[in-house]
């Protein structure tokens, strides 16, 4: 169905998910990103989204991120080079 992850990428910690395209728009997401946050407390954190996947960008805005800067990097999923919001996580 779906993975989630926390790893550490140009010196600060980052959370990534991806869930399959057959379970978007069920909040499955919003729900596991927000038992994670909850296990892992760890503050700042950051997560990306393209800024064309309005969806994951819902599902940070509803777990309390929100942008602090705007980049570009290698989607892995999309094969290309894509612009990314950067969003963040405080206590």
């Amino acid at each position: 169905m779906g993975h989630i992850s926390s790893f550490e990428m140009f010196g600060e910690r980052e959370v990534s998910y991806w869930i399959d395209r057959a379970h978007w728009g069920k909040g499955i997401a919003t729900e596991a990103l927000k038992q994670f946050l909850s296990l892992d407390t760890v503050r700042p954190l950051h997560a990306r989204a393209a800024k064309d996947n309005i969806g994951s960008r819902r599902v940070l805005e509803k777990c309390g991120f929100f942008i602090l800067d705007e980049d570009s990097g290698f989607a892995n999923a999309r094969g290309m080079e894509i612009e990314e919001f950067i969003f963040t996580l405080r206590d």
